[in-house]
């Protein structure tokens, strides 16, 4: 197994950018930016924003509206599906109150309803366009702010997300394993074709490529940088937890088209070429798909403004 310190080259502070909320080298960003994790340290771990206070407030905010809010209690398991989610058998707002002791996992999606998170994550941005040494904004479509709050030795089960995501440790220690993205042992092509046309779960765990993940132990002070689909599992240490995480989806659809594409010539017993196998092929595939996926977006949000109207 090769070590965390071996893969992610945490650099020395004196070369490291100090001008923004990420403490992180610029010549190491360019080059594993959304190819491999990056470690790096921060400066929000106090920060009056994230108190238990605050965040209380902006929990009670979000309640009964899904879209800002998810929660479930109860142990996981790496491999257990997101199907399989632990029991509810008592109110959202005791899932906050009694955390270190109920074995729940609370998200805040629209942490950036509060004003001082927003300009967090607008100041992380911009911090990543300068890191990255290239117009990254506009190559962005949704930038969103998200809050996990844990119970002790919670585990948050293996996944893939779509999002380019900086996760920042605020409160209690959390270990979290990462997988490469381009490992097709673990992660086949046929798992991302799923993942990108019809199930965000499609990942699934192989305890025998555990000695494939770059471990970190993240404290207080700590964040890791996570390519879009880099699987990942976390873990909880024996206290609270409180994570950040700050990150934005890519404009440019056409590799989730193009395994769209790929997905459904699949299931007519082909065995089409993977994404970067054939230019010709590729853009084929992303601009027949372009179409139906667009025509499938304005359906659903029709459906959508219909229900909400009826309401």
């Amino acid at each position: 197994m090769v070590s965390a310190s071996a893969v992610v080259n945490r650099a020395p502070l004196s070369q490291t950018s100090n001008h923004g909320i990420m403490q992180i080298s610029a010549q190491v960003f360019r080059e594993k930016f959304n190819r491999r994790p990056i470690e790096f340290d921060h400066n929000l771990a106090d920060h009056p924003a994230f108190s238990m206070d605050r965040l209380y407030r902006l929990f009670e905010m979000s309640v009964g509206n899904e879209n800002l809010l998810y929660w479930d209690a109860g142990q996981k398991r790496p491999d257990q599906r997101w199907s399989d989610q632990p029991g509810r058998d008592f109110p959202v707002e005791d899932a906050f109150r009694r955390i270190r002791e109920n074995g729940a996992w609370i998200i805040l999606f629209g942490a950036k309803r509060d004003p001082e998170i927003a300009a967090l994550l607008e100041q992380t941005m911009q911090q990543v366009q300068s890191l990255s040494g290239r117009d990254i904004f506009s190559e962005m479509k949704v930038r969103s702010a998200y809050i996990f709050i844990t119970s002790p030795h919670r585990v948050t089960t293996y996944h893939i997300d779509r999002e380019c995501n900086f996760l920042l440790q605020l409160h209690g220690l959390k270990t979290i394993h990462i997988f490469d993205q381009t490992d097709r042992e673990l992660l086949p092509e046929d798992m991302l074709e799923k993942f990108w046309t019809k199930d965000n779960n499609s990942a699934v765990y192989k305890p025998e490529f555990q000695n494939r993940a770059l471990t970190i132990a993240m404290r207080p002070g700590m964040g890791v940088h996570l390519p879009v689909n880099a699987p990942h599992w976390l873990q909880n240490g024996d206290d609270i937890s409180v994570s950040l995480s700050l990150n934005f989806q890519f404009k440019n659809p056409a590799l989730a088209n193009i395994y769209r594409a790929n997905y459904y010539l699949r299931r007519f017993g082909m065995n089409p070429k993977p994404p970067r196998a054939s230019r010709i092929g590729d853009l084929v595939k992303g601009y027949g798909m372009a179409v139906p996926v667009n025509a499938l977006k304005t359906y659903n949000k029709y459906v959508k403004h219909a229900e909400r109207t009826r309401e």
